[in-house]
């Protein structure tokens, strides 16, 4: 019997035909493996009816995969998501292509009847994000993100720990500090180095994880004020002889200080232009103590101000014994843990009981027009309304992007 996140409608039995858009790494990486386990814990929740990419054999690597453990049913490949749409007849599409490419077959989607999720960033920039959503208002739809990060127990644990038990009383401020050095090419994908088909650096790309985290546990950012920099316009395919040259012509630092409507501030620095000594800082604070967010479990604990201090084990002990039997199946359905797979099982509950994903479109935007307010801060020379980005006021950024991609 099928576990459901939010009881708000009534699933018809119908199992849901899915297809891929987007056959590249993280796909490879990370999407089937969450596909496998959705599989084996619900086999009659969904079925992947295609495989789509402009590279035939990247569609056909895919599809290969998913007919393993598909009970033998192989995706029909296609390398055009538009002929794809129109011969097969589906309920949902995954869009995980490069940036520049997720807002077109979203679209193309929503406005043939068919419920998407999209991977982030959401959308190259927020004017293609905003038709996106309307797209889905339009068409009645589900537009939701897989924004995988915030799904992972600690840091479900820390949204319960600062808003739940309130272990560190009222917020004050937050430091966000990742200092180091690389000259890599991100994910050995060149395209990620040109703003026109990345939309922004890593600071758009991936930081927005952690922003749509802050988000979760903060609410709205109000302001941003920022400074960017790119300081070594050449990245290399072969870090260690730097060899195979790649130019960059977006950011590589970035120093920004986040106001939410709470009154909560922030200060977000990332950088991979600090040779030398590394840096990973980041702690919230509060009037009754601080608790760090760790890169690794042994470097987690909340100290309060009578000088307790708590390890991230006996936080997790706590944050689990105080979930009911409903929130876990709400947090971690059918008893998963893979934040991917819970992303995905998210997507495909909101489709069969008809409820909003736990991300929606506009949720999505919203964390991404964060990260394009640190960009647009920067460009104008200015603290910038996070509103005013998502209206489109300010793009003084994101405008030739737009121009580009005739968006």
């Amino acid at each position: 019997m099928r576990v459901t996140i939010y009881v708000t409608g009534e699933a018809d039995g119908h199992m849901i035909k899915l297809a891929l858009i987007g056959c590249g790494l993280i796909v490879n990486n990370q999407h089937v493996k969450a596909y496998r386990e959705l599989m084996e814990k619900d086999p009659d929740l969904f079925e992947i009816v295609a495989t789509c990419d402009i590279r035939e054999e990247s569609a056909r690597n895919i599809a290969e995969k998913i007919a393993s453990f598909q009970k033998g049913r192989s995706p029909k490949i296609y390398t055009d998501h538009k002929r794809m749409l129109e011969a097969e007849s589906l309920d949902a599409v995954s869009v995980a292509t490069p940036h520049f490419a997720h807002h077109q077959p979203t679209i193309d989607a929503l406005n043939a009847g068919i419920n998407v999720v999209v991977e982030k960033p959401f959308a190259i920039t927020v004017k293609a994000g905003r038709k996106m959503n309307e797209a889905s208002d339009k068409s009645k739809r589900v537009l939701a993100c897989v924004e995988p990060y915030r799904r992972s127990p600690i840091n479900r644990m820390i949204d319960w720990a600062i808003n739940k038990a309130h272990l560190i009383g009222n917020l004050r401020f937050f430091l966000y500090h990742r200092v180091f050095y690389n000259l890599g090419v991100v994910v050995g994908t060149p395209w990620r180095h040109q703003k026109i088909q990345s939309g922004g650096g890593w600071v758009f790309d991936g930081e927005v994880h952690y922003v749509d985290f802050l988000h979760m546990v903060f609410g709205d950012v109000a302001e941003v004020y920022a400074q960017i920099k790119n300081f070594e316009s050449t990245r290399y395919l072969d870090q260690k002889n730097l060899a195979n040259p790649v130019p960059s012509d977006v950011e590589d630092t970035a120093f920004a200080i986040l106001t939410f409507n709470s009154g909560l501030i922030g200060s977000f620095i990332w950088t991979v232009a600090a040779v030398g000594e590394p840096v990973v800082n980041r702690r919230y604070y509060g009037s009754q103590g601080s608790l760090n967010h760790p890169d690794a479990r042994r470097d987690a604990n909340l100290r309060t101000k009578s000088g307790e201090n708590i390890p991230f084990d006996e936080l997790e002990k706590r944050f689990m014994e105080s979930l009911s039997q409903r929130e876990k199946d709400r947090l971690f359905p059918l008893g998963m843990m893979n934040n991917y797979s819970i992303s995905f099982y998210d997507f495909f509950d909101s489709i069969v009981n008809k409820r909003p994903p736990e991300i929606t479109g506009r949720d999505a935007l919203t964390a991404q027009a964060i990260c394009d307010a640190i960009l647009e801060s920067a460009t104008v020379g200015e603290a910038v309304n996070v509103k005013d980005v998502i209206e489109g006021h300010i793009d003084a950024y994101q405008r030739e992007i737009n121009e580009y991609w005739k968006i």
